[in-house]
């Protein structure tokens, strides 16, 4: 169901992007990061409520905002999209990236290297949510 993930900071920059189908890094992922931060902002300023799915023919993209203003987006298949599902699941996977790198993320320069190290963390996080709902998260 979950293909790829991005977490995105206030100012439009992906801190962690993660692809579960392989490991093949986006070459634009800071203009997709800067594109979703975009039409976040334009729909919650014109609209006054938030995106919370973009749909194509393939994917949906799911987006989170938390509090913080920082943004998750998870881009899934197009099957049976439980929708409490992934709000549950962004919610745990962003507070818990915003807990881990707290402190980095007051001192942010610029530099996301930092950040790769949160797919351990990811990894269990889904795992546990599956075992919970004994439903697919990942598509593999």
């Amino acid at each position: 169901m979950i293909r790829e993930i991005m977490i995105i900071n206030q100012s439009g920059i992906a801190l962690f992007y993660q692809n579960f189908i392989n490991n093949e890094r986006l070459d634009n992922e800071q203009s997709l990061a800067s594109y979703f931060d975009i039409i976040c902002r334009f729909t919650k300023q014109n609209f006054k409520e938030s995106l919370k799915t973009l749909t194509l023919d393939s994917f949906i993209f799911f987006f989170y905002t938390h509090s913080s203003r920082y943004h998750l987006v998870l881009k899934c298949t197009n099957i049976d999209i439980d929708k409490n599902l992934l709000e549950s699941i962004s919610a745990k996977i962003l507070e818990e990236f915003l807990e881990k790198y707290r402190d980095d993320l007051i001192e942010f320069n610029g530099e996301i290297s930092v950040f790769h190290s949160f797919s351990e963390s990811l990894s269990n996080i889904l795992d546990l949510r599956t075992e919970i709902r004994n439903t697919p998260i990942l598509k593999s």
